[in-house]
């Protein structure tokens, strides 16, 4: 009987473990960044950028897709290209071009716009010289 407990016990504590890491998602979602707010400074690429780019950005543009040659989904790989990210200077960035939807590069994300207090947080990371913090 007591060996039976035993193996009773040692089964339910093993459910409870593989549940209890099941239901561990550290994903971020789309509700994650819906209610972030991007300071007016100090911009914080993994706490403010890099959320974003992982909901918005990283399923076309990672390092297997890379479409139009641009891996958002690290900060290593967002600012290898300084045409896509110049660090210092957000208005001469493609980046900022495509997510402010200005000729002559295609709108990004193309089908949901991001709201305009993310664009705004990214101009700012990118004038504060797009830094790893």
């Amino acid at each position: 009987m007591k060996k039976n407990l035993v193996k009773y016990l040692l089964v339910l504590f093993t459910i409870i473990i593989i549940s209890t890491f099941q239901n561990c998602d550290d994903s971020i979602t789309s509700s994650d960044i819906a209610n972030l707010v991007m300071p007016d400074s100090n911009v914080s690429y993994s706490i403010h950028i890099a959320p974003v780019f992982e909901v918005m950005c990283v399923g076309c543009h990672n390092s297997q897709t890379s479409e139009g040659g641009v891996d958002l989904s690290s900060w290593a790989n967002a600012t290898r290209d300084p045409s896509v990210i110049f660090p210092g200077s957000d208005s001469t960035s493609i980046l900022v071009w495509t997510i402010e939807r200005l000729p002559p590069y295609p709108p990004m994300p193309p089908f949901e716009r991001l709201k305009q207090n993310h664009i705004d947080g990214i101009r700012i990371w990118i004038r504060e010289g797009a830094k790893n913090n």
